[in-house]
């Protein structure tokens, strides 16, 4: 009998179909001399990009903000747990306490993003999860936060 996990192991792509997916509008680096690019998904994408067209999405190898130890535009090579979907994060809330929060998340992500969010249609990274709790906890919420669902995938 299949579980729920492994239908979804089962249904996890590999990280070179993930990284050619990419390849078609993820910003690449071909910065062969950066001492990060072992390590950042710009340069590893760009290693599975096609070789025929004659111009792709990428670094500018001159913009001396990409392409050393303090390149802006590094993305490390690491899968992070994201949590997915809100359709059931204000259910033991105080309808007071969940109207601020609600207003408060819309103000910050703006109405698309909000949405796309509470739907499960955009992951939650780290860095938005801490900032819903400090907001949940500015309104004095202490219960807990209730996602949908969480995955694993990288910062890109």
């Amino acid at each position: 009998m299949n579980t729920k996990k492994d239908q979804k192991q089962q249904a996890t792509p590999s990280q070179e179909e993930v990284f050619r997916e990419k390849t078609h509008h993820y910003l690449m680096c071909f910065i062969e001399s950066c001492p990060l690019k072992e390590q950042c998904l710009h340069w590893l994408v760009g290693q599975y990009g096609d070789t025929m067209p004659y111009a792709q999405l990428s670094m500018n190898p001159r913009n001396p903000k990409v392409g050393g130890e303090h390149c802006e535009k590094f993305r490390p090579n690491e899968r992070v747990v994201m949590k997915k979907g809100m359709t059931h994060f204000y259910l033991d809330m105080p309808a007071r306490v969940e109207k601020a929060i609600r207003r408060d998340l819309i103000m910050h992500f703006g109405r698309t993003q909000y949405f796309e969010i509470r739907k499960g249609l955009r992951l939650i990274t780290p860095e938005d999860q801490e900032l819903i709790a400090a907001i949940c906890q500015e309104y004095g919420w202490s219960g807990p936060l209730v996602y949908d669902d969480e995955e694993e995938d990288w910062l890109w």
